[in-house]
């Protein structure tokens, strides 16, 4: 989404299992059109240095099984964020460390926690555990 040929893709939110089907799908199809072109497409997370990464984040919410109300919403709160939702953030930067075994598979993925500032200025990539309204890395 910053860097030259790089698009940020989202679609609207939808079950655990649909979701990840269609990011499978997505990157099958991508690369398969790329192909049919005579090009190549990355999904790599650093595949360029001094250039900004490629990162795959999710929007996590829990709902009510009548799918009416959110666990995590609670206007009433400091932005908006209910208890459950303070005990759900709280127990993924507690054990962020071994999520990030998971989460970075590969040693490319830790080349792009890890990288210098790029041309843009940003890495856009985290590499602390923190937490904010709005934090981008």
């Amino acid at each position: 989404e910053d860097a030259n040929g790089q698009f940020e893709m989202n679609w609207e939110y939808d079950d655990v299992l649909q979701t990840a089907d269609k990011h499978s799908f997505f990157k099958f199809m991508v690369r398969s059109i790329a192909e049919k072109h005579g090009l190549r497409a990355t999904f790599m997370p650093k595949p360029f240095q001094g250039l900004t990464g490629s990162g795959c984040h999710a929007h996590i919410s829990v709902w009510d099984l009548a799918g009416k109300s959110n666990a995590f919403a609670d206007k009433n709160m400091e932005l908006g964020l209910s208890e459950k939702g303070r005990y759900f953030l709280g127990g993924i930067m507690k054990h962020a460390s071994a999520l990030a075994a998971i989460c970075n598979p590969t040693v490319n993925s830790y080349k792009r926690i890890n990288a210098p500032r790029t041309v843009s200025g940003a890495t856009w990539a985290p590499n602390t555990v923190t937490w904010t309204g709005n934090n981008r890395t």
